[in-house]
Formats: C-alpha cells, sequence, structure tokens
C-alpha cells in the first residue's frame, strides 16, 4: 500500500493534467453524543497575505484561508456556531463529525483522543497529539498535555491538523495537533450568558463578556459543570474553568496579547468494568476505585503573553512566552499521586510571503524552548487515605527545536512544500528516596532531524488534490520513562519511536452542493511505545504493566467526510432571504491499525482502536432559525483490547436527536437525547488491563436542554434577523470564509 501511495504522490498532478454485527460477548464487546462538522473547500490561487493586517483580522481570515487551505494533508474545522449549537463541554461534543478524530467517552465528561492510532493507550492526559492555543504549544515539554483545561464555549473556532499537518506550528506528533483558537474582545459580544442542563445531575453555567476601547480590547469567561448524579457510580465531576484576554494594538499594527487559564478539576474515578461486571451493572464501579476512593483533584494556571509585529506588508514576527503551574493531587489503587508540576516556554515564529521570478512563495520558521520541572510525589493508598511516602523525585524535561517551512507556487494552481524540525529534548530524574540503596537517578537525550515535503494541485476553483511524505520521531514523555513497570526503579531504557509517513487525499465541492475531505495514509513505525503486560520476574504468576518499544508497526487509514445539501427551498421561498434546507454530514474512519512480525504478538492487530467508526446527521434548518437533527454513531465491527487478540470490545450503533432555535434578538433553545434508545454498549477501552478490566460502558439515555443569550455591539433587531439568516447554511458560511471569489460563493448560498 505504502507503494501504492508514494506511486499517487508522483503521478497524480500529472494524470491530473492531461485529463460487523452487534454484540455483547466477551470476544465481542461494545460512544455517544455529537457535534456537527463543516467540510472545507478550499482555493489556492492568490495566497499572497498582506501580513499588516492586525493579529484579530488575520487569524479571522486570511489565517483560516491560507493555513487551511494550503495545507497538502489531512485537516478539520469547527467554527464558533458548531461549538454554541452544542452541548460544549467535552470534545466530543465539537470534534466528533472531524474524520479521523475518534474521541471515547471514559465516564462523564472524561474522553480519550485518538487521532491516526496515536493516544490507544493513554489512560489520562494526552500524547502523540500536540495541542495549540492560538498557534502555540499548550503542554508539557515533553510531549504530556491535558485537554480537560480547555473550556470550548471560550473558542471561536477549532483547526485540526492530521498527521504530519502540523509542521507550520512546530508540530512533530504521530497524530498531529489541534489549534484551539480563542475569543478576543472583536469576536465577542458584549454578553454572552449561557445555561445549560441535563440527566445524571449535569449542569453547565457560562457567562463571557468581551469589549473594544479604541486599541484596547478584552474578553473574559467564566464556567462551572457539574455532575453530581453520574451514570455509574463513583464518578462525580466537578470543573470550574476560567479564561481572560487582554489585548492593545498600535497605530503601527503590532499587536499585545496577554492570556490566562484558570481550571479547578474534582472528579472521582469509577474504573474500568470486566465483561461480567459490564453484563451484570454496567451502571458500578470497579470495586477498587471505590475501596480506594480513586479520584483526580488539581488546580492549573497559565498565564501567556503574545507580540504579533508587521515588518511592512511581506512579513511578520510571533512571539509568546508562557507560564503555567498544576497541583494535582490524584489516589489510585496503588498509590497516591501527588505532582507539582511547572512549565515555561517560549516561541518566536518569523513569516515571510513574497514573489521569486513572479511566483508566489510562503515561508513560516521558529524556534522553541521549554521546560518542565514536576515534583513527583507518591504515597502508599491506604484505603482512601494516604500512607507511607514510597516516591520522591524531581523530573525535568527540556525541549529546544527549529522549524522551517516553505510553500512555493511554481504555478497558481500547484504548490510544493518542504520542510523540517530540528529537535533536542532532554530528561532527568533526581531520586531523593532510595529503595535498599538503589538511586533511581539519572538523565537521557534525544535529537532528531525529520524532513517533510508534499504539494497541492487546485484542479478547479472548488477541487483539490493533495499528498506528502513525512518523517516523525517522538521521544518517550515522562511518565512512560518513570513507569512502576520499570522493574528497577529507574529512568528506563525507552528509545523514541520514528515513523515514516505518506498520505494522498482530495477535498472539495461540487455543484454548490456536495462537500468532501478524504485522506489516506500510510505509516510505517519503528519503536513504537505502547504500554503490555509483562513478568516481573522468569515464571512469575502474573504480569503487570510496562511501557516498552515494539519493534515494528503500521499504521493505515482512511478518513472521509461529507456534506451535502440534499433540498434547498422545500417550504420557503422568500426571494430576500434563504429558504429551509435539508442537508447530510457525515464521517467516517477506517483504521487498521498491526503489529509487524513482533516476536511475541506476531501480525496481531493492535489493540484499542474500532476498524470503522461512522457518524452522520441529517440537519433540516428553516429560516425563521429552528433547526431538527436526527444523528446517528455507530462501531460497526468489534475490535481487539488486549495485544495477544484473545479479548473484543463489540461493535455498537446508538442514534441521537438535536432541535434548536435560534431566535432574532440573539437568544437560543437547544436540547438533545443522546443514546436515544437507551442501548447498553462499551464507548472507550483500558488496552492489556492485566485484570482484564479493558470496558468502560457508554451513558444511558440522556438530555439535555439550554438556553444562551447573546448581546452583541451595536446589533439591532433587523441586524441580527439577517445575521441568523444567513448563518442557516453554516456549510456555506464558512466555505464563504474561506473562498476568494467572494461573488461565486454568494450564490452558493442562495
Amino acid at each position: 500500500m505504502r507503494t501504492f501511495i508514494f506511486a499517487l504522490l508522483l503521478f497524480v498532478p500529472a494524470a491530473l493534467q492531461a485529463s460487523g454485527q452487534e454484540g455483547d460477548t466477551e470476544q465481542e464487546m461494545n460512544s455517544a453524543d455529537h457535534t456537527q462538522h463543516t467540510m472545507e473547500t478550499v482555493v489556492v490561487e492568490d495566497k499572497s497575505l498582506d501580513l499588516s493586517v492586525p493579529d484579530r483580522l488575520l487569524s479571522q481570515q486570511e489565517a483560516e484561508k491560507a493555513i487551511i487551505d494550503s495545507t497538502p494533508g489531512g485537516i478539520g474545522f469547527v467554527d464558533e456556531r458548531q461549538i454554541e449549537e452544542s452541548r460544549a463541554t467535552t470534545l466530543k461534543d465539537v470534534l466528533n463529525y472531524v474524520p479521523g478524530v475518534l474521541v471515547r467517552p471514559k465516564f462523564g465528561d472524561e474522553s480519550q483522543l485518538i487521532i491516526r492510532g496515536s493516544g490507544l493507550r493513554n489512560n489520562f492526559h494526552l500524547r502523540g497529539v500536540t495541542l495549540l492555543m492560538d498557534g502555540f504549544v499548550y503542554g508539557n515539554a515533553d510531549g504530556f498535555s491535558d485537554f480537560e483545561s480547555i473550556e470550548p464555549l471560550a473558542l471561536k473556532y477549532i483547526e485540526v491538523f492530521k498527521g504530519a499537518n502540523s509542521l507550520r506550528f512546530g508540530g512533530n506528533t504521530l497524530g498531529g495537533a489541534i489549534n484551539f483558537v480563542t475569543k478576543t474582545g472583536y469576536d465577542a459580544g458584549i454578553l454572552e450568558a449561557r445555561s445549560q442542563v441535563g440527566s445524571f445531575g449535569y449542569f453547565k453555567n457560562y457567562l463571557g463578556t468581551g469589549q473594544v476601547y479604541g486599541p484596547f480590547d478584552f474578553y473574559t469567561g467564566l464556567s462551572d459543570t457539574e455532575l453530581l448524579d453520574p451514570y455509574r457510580k463513583h464518578a462525580k465531576q466537578s470543573r470550574r474553568r476560567a479564561y481572560g484576554s487582554f489585548g492593545y494594538e498600535t497605530d503601527g499594527g503590532t499587536t499585545y496579547r496577554l492570556d490566562f487559564n484558570y481550571v479547578r478539576n474534582e472528579e472521582h474515578l469509577p474504573g474500568a468494568l470486566t465483561f461480567q461486571e459490564y453484563k451484570d451493572n454496567p451502571r458500578q464501579a470497579n470495586p477498587s476505585s471505590v475501596e480506594f476512593d480513586e479520584g483526580r483533584f488539581y488546580d492549573y494556571y497559565r498565564v501567556a503573553f503574545s507580540v504579533r509585529t508587521p515588518i511592512g506588508t511581506d512579513q511578520a514576527l510571533e512571539f509568546l512566552t508562557q507560564f503555567n503551574i498544576q497541583n494535582m493531587d490524584h489516589p489510585l489503587s496503588f498509590a497516591v499521586i501527588d505532582n507539582d508540576t511547572y512549565n515555561v516556554g517560549a516561541e518566536v515564529r518569523y513569516l515571510y510571503n513574497t514573489n521569486i521570478g513572479g511566483m508566489l512563495n510562503n515561508l513560516v520558521m521558529g524556534a522553541q524552548f521549554f521546560y518542565t520541572y514536576q515534583q513527583d510525589l507518591n504515597w502508599a493508598n491506604d484505603f482512601g487515605k494516604r500512607g507511607e511516602k514510597t516516591k520522591d523525585q524531581d523530573n525535568k524535561s527540556l525541549l529546544l527545536a527549529y522549524y522551517i517551512e516553505d510553500q512555493f507556487f511554481p504555478m497558481p494552481t500547484f504548490s510544493v512544500l518542504g520542510g523540517a524540525r530540528v529537535q533536542y529534548a532532554y530528561r532527568s530524574v533526581k531520586d531523593h528516596f532510595l529503595i535498599d540503596e538503589d538511586d533511581a537517578s539519572g538523565n537521557t537525550d534525544f535529537f532528531s532531524v525529520t524532513p517533510k515535503v508534499g504539494f497541492i494541485w487546485q484542479t478547479t476553483p472548488t477541487v483539490q488534490f493533495f499528498g506528502n511524505v513525512s518523517s516523525n520521531y517522538e521521544p518517550p514523555i515522562m511518565v512512560e520513562l518513570t513507569s512502576p513497570g520499570n522493574l528497577d526503579g529507574s529512568l528506563g531504557d525507552l528509545k523514541a519511536q520514528k515513523a515514516l509517513q505518506f498520505e494522498v487525499g482530495t477535498r472539495g465541492m461540487l455543484w454548490d452542493r456536495v462537500k468532501w475531505d478524504i485522506s489516506i495514509y500510510d505509516y510505517e513505525i519503528w519503536d513504537e511505545i505502547q504500554n503490555v503486560n509483562v513478568q516481573p520476574f522468569p515464571d512469575a504468576p502474573f504480569t503487570i504493566p510496562r511501557y516498552q518499544n515494539i519493534d515494528r508497526t503500521r499504521h493505515f487509514g482512511v478518513e472521509a467526510g461529507a456534506d451535502i445539501m440534499l433540498l434547498k427551498n422545500m417550504a420557503w421561498r422568500d426571494p430576500l432571504a434563504p429558504g429551509d434546507t435539508l442537508r447530510s454530514i457525515t464521517a467516517y474512519t477506517y483504521s487498521y491499525f498491526v503489529f509487524v512480525d513482533d516476536p511475541v504478538f506476531g501480525d496481531n492487530d493492535l489493540p484499542g482502536a474500532p476498524p470503522h467508526f461512522f457518524v452522520s446527521q441529517l440537519r433540516y434548518d428553516t429560516p425563521v432559525g429552528v433547526w431538527v437533527a436526527p444523528s446517528i454513531e455507530s462501531v460497526f465491527e468489534s475490535y481487539y483490547v488486549n495485544s495477544e487478540n484473545t479479548a473484543r470490545a463489540g461493535s455498537y450503533t446508538i442514534f441521537n436527536l438535536e432541535v434548536g432555535w435560534q431566535f432574532p434578538a440573539g437568544v437560543m433553545f437547544f436540547a438533545e437525547i443522546t443514546n436515544l434508545f437507551d442501548k447498553n454498549y462499551i464507548s472507550a477501552v483500558v488496552v492489556d488491563d492485566s485484570n482484564g478490566r479493558y470496558f468502560y460502558p457508554g451513558d444511558g439515555r440522556a438530555f439535555y436542554g439550554g438556553i444562551q443569550w447573546t448581546w452583541q455591539k451595536g446589533a439591532t433587531p433587523e441586524g441580527v434577523a439577517m445575521s441568523n439568516a444567513l448563518s442557516q447554511n453554516s456549510v456555506s458560511e464558512s466555505f464563504n470564509r474561506r473562498n476568494m471569489n467572494y461573488a461565486f460563493n454568494q450564490d452558493s448560498i442562495r
């Protein structure tokens, strides 16, 4: 297959120029929620951006076109309207309709994030996917990150760059990157108030305000989310988040911005279940989770300062520095983990859009510095209370990286892209708790150069083909290096995982009605880091989990999305405004992840990812602001949950329903029913659990509803009504923001 993809990379441009059954057995076990995803159509022509445009305008208009539209690989985009029309509490709420992105709910609002096979074995937080906040890295220096600290209602939009397509942001992770773009005073309402309630004792309140005063702007948001009577026992959750952004823009176009985040998280953990426990009662908690009162409690603080200054009309310089702290108390059955984590980082980025011999050239280069210090303390868990101390370490991580990406247009409709990342990573442990005088202190470092090449061919103003070949290098994160499964308690001997990645695809729009986005990728991975069960000593009657390198694996997949306008103007035919519309929004993800000639697991499937994941929504919109949207979510083939391929999670299909009403005065009502027919199913899994507790049951039928009021500066009832009418077709709205031919796009929404 890799040869086939490589051939396509070489010959597609020339060619174009010339012309499962559901089940609940232990061998076959069984996610809910949804949000619509808008497919993006792109035009590559005339990408010479005026970099003197203030950042607030560039990020909303030109940067979206230039970055999303000129990416030679799989991408996704979720706009503000899509966020607000969902429950907007978890990542699944806002990313469910992005092809290739699997957000698997574990319990309550906690989820597992998987992109192209990264994150299969993550039980908490995230590795293998770079999180970005307003284009800059959001996480620890070792690649460990926490998406639970992000408040969706404080976001303007979300960009997803899958695989190697985040290089221009400095990303180099197997799964790619997700860029969360936050609101400022320029694009938020003077007052945004929202309240929502639902099943299982759920409620969420949000209050935001933004304003512009001459060269100054600000936006602040506060949220409170509670889950008081969750579907599963011992799973209460409480999250309070605060966000603020303060900006100043000079007469010369330089922008200064100060951002802050605060999160207080309190949650009890129900744990995973065995198959029999799931069958007996899917709402119960893991007995040990209750016995040892497992939970996760932390405070998170982040402050970031950024500067963007234009250099003439064709160059710009961006700088960001940030500092964050996380204080976490994390009782588990085997230990009470107490971590204080401190991060400091800086990043500088240079952009230069110019012409070379009359041909457009876009250059991005940057440098990153991130440093993490963590005080890692462990105590024995004495039935929910701290016992004797078992661990006392100082962990340090350092990242130094330089990246460059250049896109050259030898023709207005054809571009080639090349880039590389040079990276140095350092890890160290200072052990203050000696066990049998065996000091676990140590250090290790990693160096890499990872190149990338790609192309985009714009065959028509609305049809595009793309491809890329890239390499990947990911050092282990501290959790993997210092895992209790390291039998000698040392830093471990993990190597960095390496990958060669091939990707081809197409996206576009036909007849102003049919949009698509299709990517095919094939990854060859060496030394993939996996958490597998090993015997602690020869002939041991039991196993323990340990991170180790797998010699060779393969990740192959297909990501396909479609947004089809089925009918227009069925009941309303007002010549002054769009009529009603009926459209379907579909995302399909195929995943084929396998070991390759492994001495233990042979050619077994990698556990944890369903081969097929399908979501589809049928949405009817009226000009008066009412919408109705039934949807379906299906994993229509069972998948393995252990590396031996002896236990499975089964297939499932669930149905959901969403309704809403957008009033002219900025008031919106919305309601949804998830898991409409109250099906028992498995929504997420723990891979290779040594006790056979693999399964997280999905929530039963749930009802949610809410109201939102947005008061915008200078808004009139007539203006708001017209804005609401024009936004009924969010597909076309997103398309309009990104297309160079405005007149053509205006025709597409009528």
